[in-house]
């Protein structure tokens, strides 16, 4: 009787602190999501505004449903040519002052193995070649060039190829938000300096690959914590794809496996503890803001008069379902 007691007491406990048995690596999830922008501030003085949103990505292993919008002013859907989706919306003329732009979905997410190439919309679905280029802050040639040759250029095999950069990424950067300079995705700085967030790590890897041969590409969204069923977001997250055959593409984290020292786990494999926004580096909006191209796009962006301004934001999330992962 004293041991069901205690067992009780546990269960409860573990009820009580949001504590649920879920397996992001073979389980399937479905998430409620509110992301909320703040643009009760931006308005002052009848200034005009215009704010960007990212919408999560509809893909093969992630189902967007139920997409519902409240805002102070009209907005409209709309997307770029490589199918990432936003909210735009402006102020009405003459209005003095804002609230929140709400957004609300439901994504079911799978773990991501292998992907098909066309497990992604748009432009990034067929013109690989723009992901064998450099990007403002990642350079395929110069330094970035010379150290993946120097890593895999032996190799013939395009698996060991990605395998031989990646870690070489995992063992040589170190997870560390530290100083400046980190954050940016910046290929070089990451080579140079050897630590940074995951910005850092991928945008290293996307570098050596592309020298290589190798179309790579950058996801960004954000973490849902896989031992809570609820909670709210602090930051975003962002791993890559390579491209491992012409049909086929292989995630990875390379930064997940430095901080939890699982190189095998993360090396072809995604789990489902996290949400995909969008993808892509230097991104032209829809329609095109009036200020140059985003490095990354995971927070709302806006512009009063023309100019850019930060908006404050919010994420929660709530784990309505789990699954093993059928598919």
């Amino acid at each position: 009787m004293a041991t069901m007691i205690v067992v009780a007491i546990q269960a409860a406990f573990l009820l009580n602190n949001n504590t649920v048995a879920f397996d992001p690596w073979h389980d399937r999830a479905t998430y409620d999501i509110t992301y909320t922008a703040d643009v009760s501030s931006l308005v002052a003085g009848g200034a005009s505004v215009r704010l960007w949103m990212p919408v999560p990505a509809d893909r093969v292993y992630q189902t967007v449903t139920g997409v519902r919008v409240d805002a102070p002013w009209a907005y409209r859907l709309t997307a770029d040519a490589d199918g990432n989706r936003f909210i735009y919306i402006e102020s009405t003329p003459g209005t003095s002052e804002g609230s929140l732009v709400v957004l609300r979905a439901t994504v079911q997410r799978r773990p991501v193995h292998s992907l098909p190439d066309d497990a992604v919309e748009g432009r990034a679905a067929h013109d690989t070649s723009r992901f064998l280029r450099s990007s403002s802050r990642i350079p395929v040639d110069g330094v970035i060039a010379t150290l993946a040759d120097r890593v895999s250029g032996r190799l013939s095999d395009r698996r060991a190829k990605i395998r031989s950069l990646y870690d070489y990424v995992v063992h040589t950067m170190r997870y560390d938000k530290t100083g400046t300079g980190w954050g940016l995705g910046d290929a070089m700085w990451a080579c140079q300096s050897k630590y940074g967030n995951c910005t850092d790590f991928h945008s290293l890897l996307i570098g050596m690959a592309r020298s290589q041969k190798i179309p790579a590409r950058f996801v960004i969204g954000f973490p849902l914590a896989a031992g809570t069923r609820s909670g709210r977001v602090t930051g975003y997250h962002c791993w890559a794809e390579l491209q491992e055959s012409p049909r086929e593409w292989l995630p990875v984290d390379a930064s997940e496996a430095k901080k939890s020292n699982r190189a095998d786990a993360y090396f072809g494999v995604v789990p489902s503890d996290r949400i995909e926004f969008t993808m892509g580096r230097d991104l032209v909006l829809s329609p095109p803001q009036d200020g140059g191209p985003l490095n990354f796009f995971i927070y709302p962006y806006a512009e009063v008069n023309g100019s850019a301004v930060r908006v404050p934001w919010t994420l929660t999330y709530e784990r309505t379902a789990a699954a093993p992962d059928r598919s």
